[in-house]
């Protein structure tokens, strides 16, 4: 894999921090468009949003991951600060990012399913290139396999499945769907609770494929949290389903 693409001096280009910039300036390109088409969100606002979602979004994925791994950082603290090398967690950068997306519209007093519902599928997005930068940085991979695509990453013995890529797949098909659906007649907040539950479930399988962590019943922690996830999407949705009849 290749961790780091360019060095000049001191100074390094990491693939983990490239893949996630063009991934965030892509999604802020797209959306931007969508937004004068709409009429809704103007530049202004989405640059806000979208720093918003990355500063607490990365506080969270990395507090997240530390939270984890605390017995590695208690001995080496400055390490907690080097997040070119990876070492984020998604379900925690999504729990922080959505606090302070909602702190956001309720400062700038913008509705919030609505908002969620046009930025949800650029997260899926943004978030397909971070697979990718995790696929070149040999982080995030999956369990030992003899598949014909099986990747050998260094520093392992044998080959293994390329989780990462999976994701990557799915999430790029997660942000056509979600872009589809937008389209067509829905209420406030769908989007957004399609997103919650499709990502759960196949987070959920694809951490099957993953070194296992914090185990609690056969199941991993972000199987758990995927599962509290899809619970969630779905108790929403049904209490809308209530509320509109």
């Amino acid at each position: 894999m290749t961790p780091v693409l360019w060095t000049f001096g001191p100074f390094h280009l990491y693939s983990y921090g490239l893949s996630i910039a063009i991934g965030v300036l892509t999604a802020l390109f797209l959306m931007t468009r969508r937004s004068a088409k709409e009429e809704f969100l103007g530049p202004d606002i989405l640059f806000d949003m979208t720093s918003t979602v990355l500063i607490w979004g990365f506080a969270g994925a990395r507090l997240f991951f530390v939270a984890q791994n605390f017995s590695y950082y208690r001995s080496e603290p400055l390490k907690i600060f080097a997040v070119w090398e990876g070492g984020l967690i998604f379900y925690g950068g999504a729990l922080l990012a959505g606090a302070g997306f909602w702190l956001l519209t309720r400062r700038k007093k913008l509705p919030f399913w609505r908002s969620l519902d046009f930025i949800v599928p650029y997260g899926a997005l943004t978030h397909a290139f971070g697979r990718i930068g995790c696929f070149l940085n040999g982080c995030c991979y999956g369990k030992v396999c003899n598949l014909p695509w099986a990747v050998k990453f260094p520093g392992l013995a044998r080959a293994v499945h390329p989780t990462q890529l999976y994701e990557a797949v799915y999430d790029f098909a997660l942000f056509i769907f979600l872009s589809h659906r937008r389209k067509q007649p829905h209420f406030d907040g769908q989007i957004s609770l399609l997103y919650f539950a499709l990502y759960g479930m196949g987070r959920y399988l694809i951490e099957f494929l993953r070194e296992p962590g914090w185990i609690g019943w056969g199941l991993t922690a972000n199987q758990w949290l995927s599962a509290a996830i899809i619970l969630f999407a779905f108790m929403i949705f049904m209490n809308h389903q209530k509320n509109t009849k």
